[in-house]
């Protein structure tokens, strides 16, 4: 096992070596993910295990997790997610070869005879954040909370301005 992760590694050769790698990264690291969200509490951890599976298919296993901060769509305020993810990544070739593929791989076309390692890490983070970050119902910032609830109770009380056609009605009766 490595706790060294490098930055480019060949694929192909990773799994004929059965290679393991497993250490920590940092927000700065993923720069995609770092323009998303606020921060992260602690560095992402990750394990990625190259090998082949009983069909001698070429693998990555392994896993993500990460604390991460995102801003709160109802508070504006910042929320803590977590993140805990498995990865079953099968290298392939061609498109063909991707559509043969069981429905539990998810495909790495490689184009390139060498991968970065944290693009497959950032590419599993961005894929399991919310589209719509929300805290739990009552969890939001209290004055957020507040000006929303009343908000809505401005809207449910019935509007007392004068009815511009009122004369008409009068008009009408007689």
């Amino acid at each position: 096992m490595s706790s060294h992760l490098p930055d480019f590694v060949d694929p192909w050769r990773m799994v004929d070596q059965r290679r393991v790698f497993s250490g920590y990264a940092a927000i700065a690291d993923l720069s995609r993910l770092a323009k998303i969200v606020l921060g992260a509490e602690s560095d992402i951890e990750l394990q990625l295990e190259f090998e082949r599976d009983r069909e001698k298919r070429a693998c990555i296993k392994g896993s993500v997790k990460a604390e991460l901060l995102l801003e709160c769509q109802r508070c504006l305020s910042p929320m803590s997610f977590s993140v805990m993810s498995q990865l079953n990544i099968a290298l392939v070739r061609s498109t063909e070869e991707a559509e043969r593929l069981p429905d539990d791989y998810d495909p790495l076309l490689l184009g390139e005879p060498r991968i970065r390692l944290l693009d497959i890490v950032e590419e599993e983070l961005l894929l399991s954040l919310p589209q719509v970050s929300r805290h739990e119902v009552g969890e939001c910032c209290p004055d957020a909370h507040q000006e929303t609830e009343q908000a809505a109770t401005d809207l449910d009380e019935p509007d007392e301005r004068v009815n511009p056609f009122a004369v008409l009605a009068k008009l009408r009766r007689k």
